[in-house]
């Protein structure tokens, strides 16, 4: 039995070490987040009309595996601020794009999407399916 705890333990290891960035769309609000493995910070660019974004980032993020396929980024004070999901389902409101993650931040609880939205990573990518 140890011998399978290890092994799926491993499992998730390995695929949570190849997503070395996590990038997930909202729309309205129009924010995009972006989280680094590496850097353990998650940075939210918020676009309001403006040329340029307003930008946000929060230090001291842990990527945490919750069960298989479900994950949570946590702030250092044990706040979850986004819970993914590998589903295949996750979606920016707006587009025709299927992004691999779901995403519940829970900081944009207002707006049309009510902070869900889909996000991709380096080895997890979005798929428009206009091209299809």
């Amino acid at each position: 039995m140890n011998k399978f705890f290890v092994a799926t333990a491993i499992t998730f290891v390995s695929i949570a070490s190849q997503a070395d960035i996590i990038k997930c769309t909202f729309t309205e609000p129009f924010v995009d987040s972006t989280y680094s493995m590496a850097q353990q910070s998650l940075t939210y660019s918020t676009f309001t009309g403006d040329a340029k974004p307003a930008v946000k980032t929060i230090k001291n993020v842990s990527f945490q595996i919750k069960s298989a396929g479900e994950f949570e980024l946590v702030a250092k004070d044990g706040k979850v601020l986004q819970k993914l999901n590998l589903n295949n389902k996750g979606s920016d409101g707006m587009s025709n794009n299927e992004y691999p993650y779901e995403v519940e931040d829970k900081s944009m609880l207002t707006g049309a999407n009510s902070g869900w939205g889909g996000c991709s990573s380096n080895f997890q990518k979005t798929k428009n399916s206009d091209e299809d």
